[in-house]
């Protein structure tokens, strides 16, 4: 169902870009001829996210151990935020975009219980609520009428308000995260200068660089080496 829904947003995403670019384009003027003066300029954005992680399995792993296999499974979630930009040259921008995201991580293992010689499926949950800082650069081309494409790179801070790294060991919890996290993101968007303010379609890629996992002394920690995030969002920009 996850994936059906995700080709299914990939599948419209075309289709929205082209209706919007023949609704900004059809009557050859420029919409909001001055707004790439400005030096500051502010918005909003909301949108949608995939999260997953990276993760890379325990190699050292005892073979007598519980756990036969890990796999991380995605989920969806959302996000709203508050767009700041700087322009630093006419096709350089510096933006800052402290968003509230939401979703969950589900981690499934498979798990072998010798007393009764039988393998059950275990899913392990991580709820998130994070408050993310994203600092973006965006290279933008030249305007075309009403039409500009754009590359962004930057990273990203996200402090997790749903962690639960600080309650007592136990196996029945969810999965345990770090409530801090650092990520590199890239990706790209369309702008498209309307009669009354700038639209934006942006998908974009978070690259976790550090692991996220609490370490606690139980079978489906030990199984795991390293455990990072990798998040995937599709943003809609109004400035």
């Amino acid at each position: 169902m996850r994936q059906k829904l995700k080709y299914q947003i990939l599948t419209l995403l075309p289709f929205l870009l082209l209706f919007t670019d023949v609704f900004a384009q059809e009557n050859g003027i420029e919409n909001l001829p001055r707004f790439d003066m400005r030096k500051v300029h502010f918005g909003f954005t909301l949108g949608f996210n995939e999260m997953d992680f990276y993760m890379k399995r325990n190699p050292n792993i005892n073979p007598q151990d519980s756990v036969l296999t890990v796999t991380p499974a995605s989920q969806y979630g959302f996000q709203i935020g508050i767009i700041s930009d700087l322009k630093l040259t006419d096709n350089l921008n510096l933006r800052f975009i402290p968003s509230l995201s939401f979703g969950d991580r589900n981690m499934m293992y498979e798990v072998y219980y010798p007393t009764r010689d039988t393998v059950y499926n275990v899913k392990k949950t991580a709820e998130s609520t994070f408050l993310d800082f994203p600092l973006l650069f965006k290279y933008k081309t030249d305007r075309l009428t009403n039409f500009r494409a754009y590359v962004l790179f930057g990273g990203k801070y996200s402090l997790d308000l749903a962690s639960q790294a600080k309650k007592k060991h136990d196996e029945e919890l969810t999965l345990k995260l770090l409530p801090h996290d650092v990520t590199a993101d890239l990706g790209v968007g369309f702008d498209f200068y309307l009669e009354y303010f700038k639209f934006s379609i942006e998908l974009r890629m978070s690259y976790g660089l550090i692991d996220v996992i609490k370490r606690e002394d139980t079978p489906y920690v030990n199984s795991i080496e390293s455990l990072r995030s990798k998040i995937f969002w599709v943003s809609f920009n109004f400035e």
